[in-house]
């Protein structure tokens, strides 16, 4: 099954994880169930002056792309 990332930046942790979990609650609403997030990686730079954490999740690509939805969808309509 194809994956792909999804990825959240910021200069400090607590908004990456914020922004990270109002994505995937906003992406669980539209899709009707959880997204299939496979991995959750952080990679971090704390140097002076430059802080930065990057998240990533590792997200089903089918999820990203609407399919549960759009096989709901289809279901109903017949």
């Amino acid at each position: 099954m194809p994956y792909r990332p999804v990825q959240f930046r910021d200069d400090d942790l607590p908004t990456a994880l914020e922004r990270c979990a109002h994505w995937l609650r906003s992406a669980q609403e539209w899709l009707g169930e959880p997204v299939d997030v496979v991995s959750i990686h952080l990679d971090y730079d704390d140097r002076e002056g430059a802080p930065y954490y990057d998240l990533k999740l590792l997200c089903n690509e089918e999820d990203l792309a609407g399919a549960p939805r759009a096989l709901r969808d289809a279901a109903n309509e017949s």
